[in-house]
């Protein structure tokens, strides 16, 4: 049965109970009216007659009446409340039935405005090459911003116009298919592009046509092509193997037949277009993390070709791609083969920490600690010119670095045995590589590049130690003396680096927010001492004293006091410029501000009192400096300290709620502070204050001054 013809059933069934009930309404209305006629009549009879004259008779008669009346009058309330009800229905049948008539004429329409922008399109606009050179960017934006697939088995359409829309959806992807595999790159670049948009609209048209257009777009990988054409067919390919992953019917047919031939066609691809290696290596990634067991054949030929990139040559010039490369490694690592999963992880855990470890021992000019040698990863020989060779080795230890990074953090469906041991062992001994080499008494030469290289070795220990906290979480607690211990070589600071202190104070304010005491109980002192000193920023400047005689000050002639001596030249005055601040912010005050913050709020007793009147001074100065306009910066930095503000309005409120139980109270202060603060221009700092206002509030006594 179709729409139109339920439609008009329910119609018709409505109208008719809606009759129906009408005349049920019309029935009682009479048959109450004669009752009441009948009862206004035996009412009048008894008011004319007295009570003893009238009978038994008459008096049941006359309530008999009254109570067919009352029951007459509520039937009808009833229906009258039933009619109401049918008529509701009726009328929102009515309503109904004009809307999905005009839903249908309005389906109709777009149906048919569908089927004409498709003709157009294939006939006119791709009609010839000259054509599709001209027109596809009006193509692509067409079919971007109209969904013409979207129609397809589309309900409430008339047969035609279905028919109609059905022949040009064939044609379209005739003519896609045919510009595929066209004569001309920029035929073949609109085909790959429209392909794409096509299968993405259209799910359908996707299952129908997946496995044609896959072996269409392997082949154009397998011929000489321009750059543009070879990274829009990876991407497509990329997206369709995205979408038929999880469909088991296309397992066999797409996934089974065309991953494999995928892989060795990538792998080929990438010696002849070098400039492809970014997208070969997001492809090799996503495959090998999807279908392990598919990739296997290809794993000795994927691995060789992310090595080619860690061997510290491209480390400077192309970071973002070694990133790419050591995740595409990890993901090999899982990937199986000879061996297990597990197995592979950890020997390639093991090859990144040995050739961290030798690329260490020759820029100390050592040998390896260990009786044997450490499993390696298979790389070209440093130089033999220690200036080449102590940089490139530097270099390789970044990219090896990469390799453990990407290794902690590449989900695993299996459970992996992480050498925590070896690993933070590497961390330590790239921490200490500046302290051994500052410390030495041999007078090598070599040494002096060590301490050009020493902000990019110890941001290497920085990053590994961060990654075992973010990887491992509370598997890190019986490791945190040594991670302490690294972070005290690092803060000797033997070369001023701000990038490298941004580095450390980063970890330490990770290290605290996940452990707590723990972690601060293993730190000397003086390197929560200079985590305070890194947000001292203000500097006073004064002017020079100018100094007024009365020679100078008043005209020549001499006047008397009032015990008749006459005052002799003397200092008159002495105007002093005010005091100007200057203030400077950069990112290691924001970092050192930031872990400040992380003291206060879970660890507030490692300040010492001295200490912690220092901190507090510090914030408030500084904030009051900001409130009162008393400093002086740069018009850039002006503009951009609002970040700066909020953590220090953030330290404040963290103070007041983690007091120090010696130091005197600064509850009022950070009150007018935080009042100041409301009327900052950044929101972001008016929303701090208003929130540490609330904070507060149930701190202050009513009566009595705070006492914090």
């Amino acid at each position: 049965m179709s729409t139109d013809v339920a439609a008009s059933i329910l119609f018709g069934d409505l109208r008719d109970a809606y009759d129906k009930q009408h005349m049920r309404v019309d029935t009682l209305r009479t048959a109450a009216g004669k009752l009441e006629a009948q009862f206004l009549v035996s009412v009048r009879d008894r008011a004319t007659r007295r009570n003893s004259s009238v009978s038994e008779k008459e008096r049941q008669a006359h309530d008999e009446l009254r109570r067919l009346l009352n029951q007459t009058r509520q039937r009808l309330a009833e229906e009258l409340q039933h009619l109401q009800w049918i008529r509701r229905r009726h009328n929102m049948a009515i309503i109904n039935r004009k809307a999905h008539n005009r839903f249908l004429s309005d389906m109709d329409d777009k149906v048919a405005r569908a089927e004409r922008t498709l003709s157009l399109l294939t006939t006119t606009f791709l009609a010839n090459t000259e054509a599709v050179k001209a027109n596809i960017s009006l193509v692509l934006d067409t079919v971007l911003s109209q969904n013409l697939f979207a129609y397809i088995d589309a309900t409430g359409v008339s047969v035609e116009t279905a028919k109609r829309y059905t022949s040009a959806v064939q044609k379209w992807q005739a003519r896609i298919n045919s510009l595929v595999t066209g004569k001309t790159s920029e035929t073949r670049m609109a085909g790959v592009l429209l392909v794409k948009h096509t299968a993405l609209q259209s799910p359908q048209l996707l299952s129908e046509n997946v496995a044609k257009w896959t072996t269409s777009l392997l082949g154009v990988l397998g011929k000489a092509e321009v750059m543009p054409v070879l990274i829009a067919t990876l991407q497509t390919l990329l997206a369709f193997i995205d979408a038929v992953r999880d469909v088991p019917m296309f397992y066999r047919d797409i996934i089974s037949a065309q991953v494999p031939r995928m892989n060795q066609a990538i792998l080929a691809m990438v010696d002849k277009n070098p400039d492809l290696m970014s997208q070969v290596l997001e492809v090799l990634d996503r495959s090998a993390t999807w279908f392990p067991t598919l990739f296997r054949p290809s794993i000795d030929k994927a691995e060789a070709l992310c090595l080619r990139l860690l061997d510290g040559s491209d480390m400077r010039n192309s970071p973002e791609l070694c990133e790419q490369a050591a995740k595409c490694l990890a993901a090999l690592s899982l990937a199986g083969g000879k061996i297990t999963a597990e197995e592979r992880w950890f020997q390639c855990a093991q090859q990144a920490m040995g050739t961290i470890q030798q690329c260490i021992d020759h820029m100390m000019c050592t040998g390896s600690d260990a009786g044997e040698p450490a499993q390696q990863f298979a790389l070209p020989l440093l130089a033999d010119d220690f200036a080449v060779s102590i940089p490139q080795a530097a270099d390789r230890i970044s990219a090896m670095t990469e390799v453990l990074i990407a290794l902690l953090t590449q989900p695993t469906h299996v459970d992996i045995p992480v050498p925590v041991d070896g690993i933070l062992g590497i961390a330590s001994r790239l921490a200490m590589v500046p302290v051994r080499a500052g410390s030495s008494k041999n007078a090598r030469s070599e040494y002096d590049l060590i301490p050009l290289l020493t902000p990019q070795i110890q941001r290497a220990s920085i990053r590994i130690m961060a990654v075992l906290a973010i990887a491992l979480g509370s598997h890190m607690q019986p490791y945190l003396s040594a991670v302490a211990r690294a972070v005290t070589a690092i803060n000797t600071r033997q070369v001023v680096s701000p990038a490298l202190n941004v580095a450390l104070h980063c970890l330490l304010q990770l290290y605290i927010e996940r452990y707590g005491y723990g972690f601060v109980m293993h730190l000397p002192y003086d390197l929560v001492v200079s985590t305070a000193d890194d947000i001292c920023v203000q500097q006073k400047t004064k002017a020079a004293k100018v100094t007024m005689t009365a020679s100078e000050s008043a005209p020549s002639s001499k006047k008397r006091g009032g015990n008749g001596k006459s005052r002799g030249p003397n200092t008159f005055g002495v105007i002093e410029s005010a005091q100007a601040t200057h203030i400077h912010w950069d990112d290691t005050v924001l970092a050192a501000l930031k872990t400040v913050l992380a003291l206060l709020q879970h660890t507030p007793t490692v300040f010492t009192s001295a200490l912690r009147t220092r901190v507090d001074s510090q914030v408030l100065t500084l904030l009051m400096l900001f409130a009162i306009g008393g400093m002086e910066m740069p018009f850039a930095s002006r503009q951009s300290d609002a970040p700066h503000r909020a953590l220090l309005y953030r330290c404040l409120e963290a103070s007041i709620l983690s007091p120090d139980p010696w130091q005197k109270a600064i509850l009022p202060h950070a009150v007018s502070a935080f009042s100041a603060g409301l009327a900052d221009p950044s929101t972001a700092v008016r929303d701090v204050c208003a929130e540490a206002l609330v904070t507060i509030d149930p701190i202050i006594h009513s009566r009595l001054p705070a006492q914090l």
